[in-house]
């Protein structure tokens, strides 16, 4: 009687815990007597000699849902709670004692073994063991450090046996089996259990993770990712918990228990042969199941306002490990390094991942929305993890053209996305292991530098500065190549010059800090240089050489496509000399380099991913620029588009380009580089005409004041609205780009002497939607250009004010 009575007393405690939801409290409560008795009620399953009573069935459902639920709450809440670290202390001896982890462990092995039946009894209390395993596989996360010397290995090792176990295979050749994927699959708690509760608890368990990596357990990945494609493609799969629980489980043990250097090179196969369709079928991870976990599953509706609100754990959680997965897959390749340009990246691979392409396509496989489009409302998500992976994903997808996509609806998308990656920074460097949810801080910097490719987003990042450079003097080298990243950014060079603590760092810190000998000393050298006035630049031993020279720029990651390049002109012996580093380079790269650039009359830019993110190629195309060398765009990568990258589509304008792999172009380009074509003698006197484009500077637009001033070059009345285009956007006035598409040079000199009269300016401003200071801006820059202008253009007959309505009346029609 005292015993029942006791039993009583914890039964109605635990059932005033359910109702209060104070989750430090249970943590404190569940201890040795609860455990103590949900070890004897699992102990009497077992048997089989009895049933559970009402009471102690209850006991175990309520007990189970207790330890789940404050495990969950550490999980999902540790950075907005404050009594979550006081829980999560405790979790080793809540969770993890031997005496519950070893009946825990008997549990397991008794539903896997042939004595278990399913009768509605059995089926409540595999959900509660469900519960339970649960609250491990995520506790393990949070304290896996002060469990390594008592891992629950008996846990383990019986959970590990149902994934071999046969209920465990049937249940994945029964959905292999269906074709019709609009049939309700039935899912169980069996089911569950095998599918979604053990799958979830091997992937968790750092010991684990080359579960999957013997020969024979190829067939059981086919299986596994066949499994996910089928419940993905049923229809409404996201209102069914029980699935969403197994393809949780599932995608997990895909993530951690997978090696990638068994599937990678199999993968890019197949995602390379689009069209193939052996291949694809060689591949479980083939192109319907990434699509399938991009717009089914991240891209659901339902999907992602449980997770973004955290109304769902198991949804968030999902969501968490279909991210992962991504991530896992596309960011194991050189395409994705920083250090295209470090002394030995010819070691490293240039196989081009596959995954990156495909999720970076805007063609079929994306259909309406891109990936990036798809996963960006991740970021405001309550969980971090969650943030984090999608943050990891979009610095690796995000283009030109996702970023003006997405400025449409959110203005200050790209400042967004910068706070909260120094968010992320700042609590890894807090921590002692430096790792902030499981990620480095050195991660993170390379997410931040991953963005850094968009000069729009290295404008955001100014802000920061001081704490970047606080991070370069604590020697996190990631902390030097943001910025050097960001001084390759004309439009912010002098906002850099002038912060005094860069200055100071540059010139006195760095030379203490970072010796000449030192790796790290490149990137400071690299800085100082790419802050020096482009006139400073040249090199003082730069002499004509005689004959034809060209320069070959190019990322070391498209060596080989180079190779190809440099080989097909000397075959056509277009040039005296064709210069390229591997080659040519000399003790001092930068002055090599320029004085290159300076003895050649052709610059061929090889342009690819990975040239766009390379600092170095970035600025010898800058250079050259800056030298009115003829430029001669070549594209090496197939998939690359030059809307890829802001600057880089700024830097070509209108100019035509070619690619490397279509004969037509490349015959078309070396037919134009003979040096008797008369097309090209007509090119070059365009180039000399109207001077190359580039990024606003005071160098440049002295330059090409000049070039006005010359006599011998062409006056604004013969200027082409191609001409127009290219001044404003050498003079950083791209919003004037589209309300002056239909002008020419005649209009243009028009509209200047329209501006003369202040009254018209803001009426002007209102109409064109431009601010009334870029209005005066560009009225400056424009008197500029006609004053220059006026000594060698003929004086204008004044328009009356009939022909003034007709002119404004046709700009008005034409927009």
């Amino acid at each position: 009687m005292t015993d029942n009575n006791y039993f009583q007393s914890l039964l109605s405690e635990l059932e005033k815990l359910d109702k209060s939801k104070d989750y430090l409290t249970i943590s404190k409560t569940l201890t040795r007597p609860a455990h103590l008795q949900i070890n004897n009620i699992i102990t009497k399953w077992i048997s089989s000699n009895d049933t559970l009573t009402n009471e102690e069935t209850k006991f175990f459902n309520l007990y189970s849902s207790l330890q789940l639920s404050f495990v969950e709450y550490c999980v999902f809440n540790s950075d907005t709670k404050t009594d979550v670290q006081t829980i999560i202390n405790d979790l080793p001896v809540n969770l993890f004692q031997k005496a519950q982890t070893d009946t825990l462990a008997k549990a397991v092995e008794y539903i896997h073994s042939e004595d278990f039946n399913n009768t509605d009894q059995n089926d409540t209390i595999l959900i509660s063991i469900m519960r339970m395993i649960d609250a491990r596989s995520y506790a393990y996360r949070l304290c896996s450090k002060e469990l390594t010397k008592m891992p629950p290995r008996l846990l383990n090792d019986e959970i590990c046996e149902c994934l071999t176990h046969s209920y465990a295979k049937n249940y994945l050749y029964d959905v292999k089996s269906i074709n019709d994927t609009h049939k309700n699959i039935s899912i169980n708690n069996h089911h569950k259990f095998f599918l979604g509760c053990c799958t979830y608890a091997v992937a968790s368990y750092d010991e684990n993770k080359d579960y999957l990596k013997k020969p024979e357990d190829n067939k059981y990945i086919y299986l596994l990712a066949k499994y996910i494609r089928t419940m993905l493609n049923m229809k409404d799969f996201e209102k069914d918990k029980s699935i969403l629980y197994c393809l949780r489980g599932i995608l997990a043990l895909l993530t951690n228990c997978v090696p990638i250097n068994n599937w990678i090179h199999i993968i890019n196969k197949a995602l390379a042969n689009v069209n193939d369709d052996d291949a694809q079928l060689a591949n479980p991870f083939n192109i319907e199941l990434f699509s399938l976990i991009i717009h089914r599953l991240l891209g659901s509706d339902i999907l992602r306002d449980q997770a973004i609100h955290l109304n769902s754990y198991t949804t968030t959680s999902l969501i968490d490990i279909a991210l992962i997965f991504l991530n896992k897959w596309f960011d194991t390749s050189s395409d994705l390094n920083d250090d295209d340009d470090d002394d030995d990246s010819d070691r490293r691979t240039n196989e081009t991942n596959q995954v990156l392409r495909l999720l970076g396509s805007d063609e079929e496989f994306n259909k309406n929305k891109s990936t990036s489009q798809v996963i960006i409302p991740y970021i405001n998500a309550k969980y971090d993890r969650l943030r984090l992976m999608a943050i990891s994903t979009l610095s690796a997808l995000m283009n030109k053209k996702d970023f003006d996509e997405l400025h449409k609806h959110k203005v200050d998308m790209a400042q967004d996305i910068v706070k909260l990656l120094f968010h992320f920074i700042d609590r890894a460097v807090a921590q002692e292991d430096q790792r902030y949810k499981g990620i480095s801080y050195e991660r993170l910097f390379c997410y931040l530098l991953r963005f850094l490719v968009q000069d729009s987003v290295k404008e955001q990042t100014l802000p920061y500065l001081p704490k970047i450079i606080n991070y370069a003097k604590s020697r996190h080298s990631y902390a030097l190549k943001i910025l050097r990243r960001m001084s390759t950014n004309p439009k912010i060079q002098n906002d850099l010059l002038k912060d005094g603590d860069l200055e100071r760092f540059l010139k006195i810190d760095a030379d203490n800090l970072y010796g000449p000998n030192s790796k790290l000393y490149k990137y400071i050298e690299n800085i100082r240089q790419n802050l020096t006035p482009i006139e400073q630049k040249e090199s003082p031993t730069s002499k004509n050489i005689e004959g034809r020279q060209a320069f070959i720029s190019y990322c070391h990651k498209d060596k080989d496509r180079c190779n190809l390049f440099h080989q097909t002109l000397k075959e056509n012996n277009l040039f005296t000399k064709i210069w390229i580093d591997n080659e040519n380079m000399k003790d001092n790269m930068i002055d090599t380099i320029t004085e290159a650039i300076n003895q050649s009359e052709i610059v061929f830019v090889l342009l690819s991913d990975a040239y766009c993110k390379s600092d170095v190629c970035r600025c010898e195309w800058t250079f050259a620029r800056s030298k009115k060398r003829k430029i001669y765009p070549i594209f090496v990568q197939e998939s690359f588009k030059k809307d890829s990258c802001d600057w880089v589509w700024f830097y070509l304008g209108d100019d035509f380009y070619y690619r490397i792999n279509k004969d037509d172009d490349l015959k078309r380009l070396i037919k134009e580089l003979k040096p008797n074509n008369n097309k090209l003698q007509s090119q070059k006197k365009i180039s000399n005409d109207i001077p190359e484009l580039s990024l606003a500077s005071t160098t440049e637009r002295d330059n090409y004041q000049d070039s006005v001033e010359n006599p011998k070059k062409e006056i604004i009345t013969s200027w082409t609205s191609e001409d127009i285009q290219k001044w404003c956007r050498t003079n950083g006035f791209e919003q004037w780009c589209e309300p002056l598409a239909k002008y020419d040079g005649q209009s243009l000199l028009e509209l200047n002497r329209i501006l003369k009269t202040d009254d018209y300016l803001n009426n002007f401003a209102i109409n064109q939607k431009i601010t009334i200071f870029e209005v005066i801006r560009f009225k400056c820059e424009l008197d500029k250009l006609v004053a220059g202008s006026t000594r060698i253009t003929t004086t204008h007959k004044p328009k009356t004010k009939k022909d003034l309505s007709k002119r404004r009346a046709s700009k008005s029609s034409t927009k």
